[in-house]
């Protein structure tokens, strides 16, 4: 029994290897791969890369800058109104440094999103 299992198992692979038929037309593996075959035509018309994900991006960015504006807002408040203690001030220091890098941040972020909108896939 064993050797006619291994006998069926030799020559199930090997007669594809044997086989002068096994010419392969296209690389292996192609179509297993999420978005395999899709041209960039394709994806430059989807309503889901030309409209909704630039839109939540740009939403996402405008709100990380409008709470930017606000953190520098009370980061300043808190400062101002330390009177002295030198921990409130450093809190208020810390707010203000923290909330001018998330607005670097997110400005940059804005500008690489609008650059990457504006390439042309071919």
């Amino acid at each position: 029994m064993k050797d006619l299992l291994l006998s069926f198992i030799s020559k199930a692979y090997a007669a594809p290897l044997t086989s002068g038929d096994a010419i392969i037309s296209k690389p292996a593996g192609t179509g297993i791969l999420p978005g395999a075959g899709v041209e960039g035509s394709d994806i430059q018309s989807s309503v889901l890369f030309t409209r909704i994900i630039p839109f939540l991006i740009s939403w996402a960015i405008n709100l990380a800058i409008a709470l930017s504006v606000i953190a520098i807002i009370l980061g300043g408040y808190m400062y101002l109104t330390s009177y002295g203690d030198t921990e409130k001030k450093e809190r208020g220091t810390r707010t203000l440094i923290y909330a001018v890098i998330g607005l670097v941040i997110a400005i940059t972020a804005y500008g690489v999103v609008a650059i990457v909108t504006s390439i042309k896939l071919s």
